[in-house]
């Protein structure tokens, strides 16, 4: 029970004492039209594909090595979210059409629906929790609403947080206790659950530009808050359940996103001109500058693998960049993949061996990772 635990561990230390990567690229999916978003399912059995319009595609993998495509979900206006569940049993969408759709996986292989979330106003997105029984969705009807799965299967609405702006992004924390959202006025605000079973408002992030990024770190005792006031904050929960504010770490330009590391060590940021900082921590409230990798274009996203010793950049020049934490502390930039034009999505896959990167150009690649020395 404890080798495959094992294996991974050792597999992922030997890869991080690589100074470079030999990839092996498979173009697996092409596309008429461009991709935006690309993700595997934990268990690495299926991916889902979103275009920039209103179209998911489920593929499932086949034992020789091929995808295929299991079906087609289509919504009527732009599709602003789709993700797996944890447990890879679930998929939801979240649209401007107002709708938001839970599949779920059949034991015949087949993605049936299984429940229809309605709202008033277009919902921009929607998220599981880390135990895939609750679904967070947000819209601009100034609430994010969470269902929860039950015995039979079916989905019931169990809460509503209400806001007076509405909501752009709604996320759980790792433990489901807590959740944080952005909304349109420059603020993201953290609820958390209570004893009761109701939902709390705990705190309110302010910034004086639009915040595009709000993420809990993986032990759910901080959230990180990206803005274009070119500021990243971090707020951390204290032992009367209250959130105070513990660092500010300013930038030069605006800043698209921040996210911790799994191992909870490390922190990017992602810069409008293309700049790509990692911090590391030093003590609980203290971060420090450990590298700093320049694009010449926009990074639409960077993305830590999830041991937290790499991370991949999807950036606008048409490349993913793979960098490294060396044995001595440092970054590394270990390999480049490469698409035509934009790459508009880049991740890794669970085990970390793996790099699935999107592109405008309608190629969708999956990237062995291999030890080059």
């Amino acid at each position: 029970v404890y080798f495959p635990a094992l294996l991974h561990f050792t597999k992922t230390g030997l890869m991080s004492e690589c100074e470079t990567f030999e990839l092996v690229t498979k173009p697996i999916i092409k596309e008429r039209h461009p991709v935006n978003s690309a993700a595997l399912s934990a268990d690495g059995k299926h991916l889902i594909t979103t275009n920039r319009q209103d179209t998911l595609k489920i593929y499932g993998h086949r034992t020789d090595g091929s995808w295929v495509k299991k079906i087609i979900i289509s919504h009527g206006s732009y599709l602003s979210s789709a993700v797996f569940s944890p447990d890879s049993h679930h998929v939801v969408t979240a649209s401007w059409d107002e709708i938001a759709y839970i599949y779920g996986l059949s034991r015949d292989g087949s993605w049936q629906i299984k429940a229809i979330i309605s709202d008033r106003e277009p919902l921009s997105t929607a998220n599981f929790s880390a135990d895939s029984r609750h679904v967070v969705t947000g819209t601009r009807d100034k609430k994010a609403q969470i269902h929860s799965l039950k015995d039979d299967g079916s989905w019931q609405l169990t809460a509503i947080l209400s806001h007076r702006d509405s909501v752009k992004s709604a996320t759980f924390s790792d433990d489901g206790c807590h959740v944080v959202t952005i909304t349109g006025n420059k603020t993201a605000k953290i609820f958390s659950h209570q004893t009761d079973g109701s939902w709390e408002e705990k705190d309110t992030i302010c910034h004086n530009n639009i915040v595009l990024s709000a993420n809990f770190s993986p032990n759910s005792h901080r959230v990180v808050t990206a803005s274009w006031d070119f500021m990243v904050k971090i707020y951390g929960k204290e032992a009367d359940g209250s959130w105070k504010q513990k660092t500010i770490i300013p930038h030069k330009v605006a800043v698209d996103s921040a996210i911790f590391s799994p191992d909870d060590q490390h922190l990017v940021t992602v810069s409008k001109n293309g700049t790509v900082i990692i911090y590391g921590q030093k003590t609980n409230d203290s971060w420090e500058e450990e590298a700093i990798f320049q694009h010449k274009e926009h990074v639409n996203s960077a993305n830590f693998s999830p041991d937290g010793r790499h991370l991949v950049t999807a950036c606008d020049d048409g490349t993913a960049k793979i960098i490294g934490l060396t044995p001595n502390g440092s970054w590394l930039e270990k390999a480049s993949i490469s698409h035509r034009i934009w790459v508009l999505s880049a991740t890794f896959s669970a085990d970390g061996s793996h790099v699935l990167t999107a592109s405008a150009d309608g190629v969708v690649k999956i990237t062995e990772l291999r030890g080059n020395n």
